[in-house]
This record gives structure tokens, sequence and C-alpha cells, in this order.
């Protein structure tokens, strides 16, 4: 059985308070509630994870990153 595209509040739930703009740009990426929390880890982790597992997220998984950290405010320089 497929897993279905994660709910507003699974999304919530895992990246908190959050526009939503973000969380319908999330849901039409299809990203289940796994993929959602894989792209959460992805962005809290400052890419550690890819360095530890030598690969870039990609798919859904991907697709949630760039909408996450299109959210991050810009460090100041």
């Amino acid at each position: 059985m497929t897993p279905s595209p994660a709910s507003p509040d699974e999304i919530r739930k895992i990246v908190g308070d959050v526009d939503d703009t973000v969380i319908s740009d999330i849901m039409r990426t299809g990203a289940t509630e796994g993929e959602v929390l894989e792209a959460f880890l992805w962005t809290a982790s400052d890419e550690e994870l890819g360095n530890e597992v030598a690969r870039l997220p990609h798919g859904a998984v991907g697709a949630v990153v760039e909408i996450l950290r299109a959210q991050e405010p810009e460090p100041d320089e």
C-alpha cells in the first residue's frame, strides 16, 4: 500500500508553525509524513546528514528541503 501524502496537521507537527502558503507548497509535492520529516531533518542538520549518508535529498524530500530552506532567514554578513 502506498503511503498517503502528509496532511496539514502532520506537516505542522513536524515543521512547526509556518504560513499556510508553505503548507500548501509542501502538500503540492505529494510528500508523505516520513518524507516531510526527512526533509525537516536535512534543514535542521545544516547538511551534516548529507555528509554522513553521502547523498543529497531528491524527489519529494528534495522539493520539501528547498521549500523549507526558502523560509530560513538570511544570515547576517
